[in-house]
């Protein structure tokens, strides 16, 4: 069996809708989220049960409302030979005029955030982009993005500093290549509310 990559774990936790990337084992997390949790702004739509198949397994996503008005999510990893694990994350959304984004923070991150975008098409279906290393260190390094970048041993090992407000403008200029073709996730139960 070959079991899910860290890389796609945090692209599919980007459920997580849950996390950028990792090449090399390393998580490019923020010290701050995009914007503080909002409940105001909490996604209902995200809430329920959805499924990303590929050829060597597929990933079902269970995403619950807290009663901080947060994001709980569990990821269960089903591969082919029967094999398989459970993680979990906690999210918060973000709306932006760049687009919808969750603020996570699970058990691969270091007391930090990493962050996806994502976009609900229709009722049933979910499309979760995770951002893309190389631009993002690129973006650190060339002090777009406030952060520090260091070698650990032959991968970039990146921790963003940026403040909320640095973020969000940062994103509302961030070039398509920023992040990754999306995972396409489908509902596999009903929805908690009425779809837009």
């Amino acid at each position: 069996m070959r079991a899910w990559g860290t890389k796609t774990r945090h692209a599919l936790a980007g459920l997580v809708l849950a996390a950028t990337v990792a090449l090399g084992g390393c998580l490019a997390e923020s010290e701050q989220p995009i914007a503080a949790a909002d409940p105001e702004k909490n996604d209902p739509r995200l809430w329920g049960s959805w499924i990303l198949e590929e050829e060597d397994g597929y990933l079902i996503a269970h995403v619950f409302a807290t009663e901080a008005d947060k994001l709980h999510i569990s990821l269960a990893e089903h591969g082919v030979e029967g094999l398989g694990e459970v993680t979990t994350y906690d999210a918060h959304v973000t709306n932006l005029p760049s687009g919808d984004y969750l603020n996570v923070v699970g058990p691969e991150t270091e007391n930090g955030y990493v962050f996806v975008k994502y976009k609900i098409e229709g009722k049933d279906q979910l499309l979760v982009w995770s951002m893309e290393n190389d631009p993002l260190v690129q973006a650190v390094e060339d002090g777009k993005l406030p952060g520090t970048s260091k070698d650990d041993g032959g991968t970039t090992d990146v921790r963003i500093t940026a403040t909320p407000e640095q973020w969000q403008a940062f994103l509302s200029q961030a070039p398509a290549e920023f992040f990754r073709e999306p995972s396409t996730f489908r509902r596999i139960g009903p929805a908690y509310v009425e779809q837009q």
